[in-house]
């Protein structure tokens, strides 16, 4: 592919012109040759796969291809993958794929100027949902959840290296949460009654690698080495989020307005 037209083509305002460069990009890479290739070959696809975001200028079309790129990691998937026991030549391109994206992420963040930020923390958001998508197509695969996980995830954007800029992981923390609650959620009815989004989420939870997710975040936040404000978002906000105790991941905690009420509650006077 001639990167620097292809890229042009993908950021496209006209529909016509962004379609075919998507099919064109999608026959590309689940290509026998390139799901082979080596990491360095999906870094060079992603390197353009960002530029072609950074020439999207328009509101919509940004959206459409953040939800377009993000999608990609999906189009690794194969229905005959699933008896393997091992790693199959899909989930190593899509482990590439995902370390790729995040590769290209934290090494040219600190060049993103503000009028181009949202964009790009859009792209992340539906980038990761994408990757734990895949990861449930793959019903939760345990060699494929702990690689992903172990290379992936806990070696790049939730790594505590100081070399990857804050906004990254934090952005992941605020985001974690709420795109595991529409993977559960995506194929229910807009208008569901909370008690039966609990049940579902409670459901779902129990039969995904949630939790193996938080321990990624429990060993940042026993590392007194790393960032002070990632332990303290983690700390304070992520493993206290009252969602987690709802879906049975963690116990309820009483907060200490909780206690403060109760004791004042308890105390009759002399």
């Amino acid at each position: 592919m001639e990167t620097s037209k292809f890229v042009k083509q993908l950021a496209s305002n006209n529909r016509v012109v962004r379609e075919k460069a998507l099919e064109t990009l999608e026959q590309f890479i689940v290509s026998a040759q390139f799901k082979k290739s080596k990491q360095v070959q999906f870094d060079k696809l992603w390197k353009g796969l960002y530029y072609a975001m950074w020439f999207c200028d328009r509101p919509r079309p940004q959206q459409r291809l953040a939800s377009t790129l993000g999608a990609l990691h999906v189009r690794f998937f194969d229905e005959r993958d699933g008896g393997a026991e091992e790693l199959t030549v899909n989930d190593k391109a899509f482990v590439r794929f995902s370390k790729a994206f995040w590769r290209i992420m934290c090494l040219e963040w600190l060049g993103i100027d503000r009028f181009r930020l949202d964009k790009y923390l859009l792209l992340i958001r539906r980038a990761l949902f994408n990757q734990f998508k895949y990861l449930q197509m793959r019903q939760w695969h345990a060699p494929l959840v702990a690689k992903y996980l172990e290379r992936v995830l806990g070696a790049i954007p939730l790594s505590g290296d100081p070399k990857v800029y804050n906004g990254i992981p934090i952005h992941v923390m605020d985001i974690m949460l709420d795109e595991w609650e529409r993977l559960a959620l995506e194929d229910e009815e807009e208008e569901l009654e909370e008690d039966k989004k609990l049940e579902i989420m409670k459901e779902f939870v129990s039969g995904s690698p949630l939790d193996q997710v938080l321990d990624i975040l429990r060993n940042l936040l026993k590392n007194y080495d790393n960032s002070k404000i990632l332990r303290d978002k983690i700390k304070k906000e992520v493993l206290t989020d009252k969602r987690l105790a709802q879906w049975g991941i963690v116990e309820k905690k009483q907060t200490e307005e909780e206690k403060e009420a109760q004791s004042e509650e308890e105390w009759k006077g002399f």
